[in-house]
């Protein structure tokens, strides 16, 4: 709902953008977990194939908690593929691949999400009819959310905070009994929905309060942290495509 209020002009542009929303979000989530869960079989463990979530069925990937953060905060996570490392091949490099091929394929997506984002405003700028204008529009509104989700996906992601991926990695990368690794799963969830919290807290108060101070946007230290990389990441990818695509 953030980039209908952003992009959306009036109650169609609204409506058309939440949906296509949902279509980036439903995408961007369930091939994050699709990944986990294939990287798993390669890698030995079919726990995944035999709960049934190696599909592209979103419902079996839903959680409700993680959708309505996606929609409302631009960041949040689907259902946990299940995953055993002691079926792995080789222990460790299971772990490892298992727990960055979510955020891999999220920079993929990304990557070529902005390169579609460059084709349509190529597209715009050749269109000569409004039916063509608006339906080129609204692809460009669809392909800079996709973008942003999957980029917003990757860095959240990789924090290392338990439960997601980048405290996988580092797991995996550390001896057993690691202080830190035992502090981040006892604590982690915590330390992650008081982040959230803040976030939401900041950008509720930034919307309601007017003359609020331009420091107190910095308290909110994870929507700070993604917006600074996700406009990186995104201004980068779209550089890169516009040397290849005359977009202006």
């Amino acid at each position: 709902m953030i980039f209908a209020f952003r992009y959306g002009g009036d109650a169609l542009d609204y409506f058309v953008i939440i949906i296509l929303t949902l279509l980036a979000v439903c995408i961007a989530l369930v091939l994050h977990e699709l990944a986990h869960g294939l990287v798993a079989k390669w890698n030995g463990d079919y726990t995944a194939k035999y709960a049934g979530r190696l599909t592209l069925n979103p419902l079996k990937h839903f959680d409700l908690i993680g959708f309505l953060m996606m929609m409302l905060v631009g960041f949040g996570y689907a259902k946990p593929v299940p995953v055993n490392p002691y079926n792995f091949k080789h222990r460790r490099r299971g772990m490892v691949t298992v727990a960055i091929a979510g955020v891999v394929v999220n920079l993929i997506l990304a990557f070529f999400a902005s390169l579609f984002f460059c084709l349509m405003v190529l597209a715009i700028n050749h269109a000569t009819t409004d039916g063509t204008i608006r339906l080129c529009w609204y692809a460009i509104q669809f392909f800079r959310i996709l973008a942003t989700i999957n980029i917003s996906l990757l860095f959240f992601n990789i924090l290392p905070i338990f439960p997601l991926d980048g405290f996988r990695v580092v797991e995996a990368l550390t001896r057993a009994g690691n202080r830190f690794c035992a502090f981040m799963r006892a604590n982690g969830q915590y330390i992650l929905w008081g982040l959230v919290g803040l976030s939401f807290i900041v950008s509720s108060a930034a919307t309601k309060v007017s003359n609020i101070p331009s420091w107190f946007e910095y308290l909110d230290v994870l929507g700070t942290y993604l917006n600074f990389f996700v406009t990186k990441l995104l201004n980068l990818f779209t550089s890169f495509w516009g040397l290849m695509i005359p977009v202006y």
